[in-house]
C-alpha cells in the first residue's frame, strides 16, 4: 500500500472516530438546551444538524477509503474532502479551538494530502 493510501486511511479513520465521539455526545448536549429554555423548533434544528454532521462523518469515511482505491477516484475524493475541510474551518470560526475542531482538522488534512498524492486520472 502506498503512502497516499495510508494517509487517506488514517484521515478517514480519524474522521470516523470523530463521528463516533460526536454520536456519543448526542444524548448529553440536548438536556442542556432544554434547561437553557431554547425554543423547541430551534432545539429540533440543532438536533438535526448534530445528527447530520455525525452521519456525514460516519458515511463519508468509508467512501473516502473506497475512492482512494479506485483508478480514477482522486478528483472525486478531493472534491468530497471539501466537506470536512469546510466543517473544520467553520468550527474554528464559530466555535473556536477545541478537541473536535482539532480532530476534524487533522483528519481532513491527512485526507487532502493523501488524495493529492494519489495518481491522477488516466485522461490527464
Amino acid at each position: 500500500m502506498k503512502a497516499a493510501h495510508w494517509l487517506v486511511l488514517l484521515g478517514a479513520c480519524i474522521l470516523f472516530l470523530g463521528g463516533l465521539v460526536h454520536l456519543l455526545g448526542y444524548p448529553h448536549i440536548f438536556p442542556v438546551l432544554v434547561q437553557a429554555g431554547i425554543e423547541a423548533r430551534l432545539a429540533g434544528a440543532l438536533k438535526t444538524l448534530w445528527a447530520l454532521f455525525t452521519v456525514d462523518l460516519l458515511v463519508l469515511s468509508p467512501a473516502f477509503v473506497w475512492l482512494s482505491r479506485q483508478a480514477n477516484g482522486r478528483s472525486l475524493l478531493l472534491w468530497l474532502a471539501l466537506i470536512p475541510v469546510t466543517a473544520a474551518v467553520l468550527m474554528y470560526c464559530w466555535i473556536g479551538p477545541f478537541i473536535g475542531s482539532y480532530l476534524i482538522s487533522v483528519g481532513a488534512g491527512l485526507l487532502v494530502v493523501g488524495a493529492w498524492l494519489l495518481p491522477g486520472s488516466a485522461a490527464s
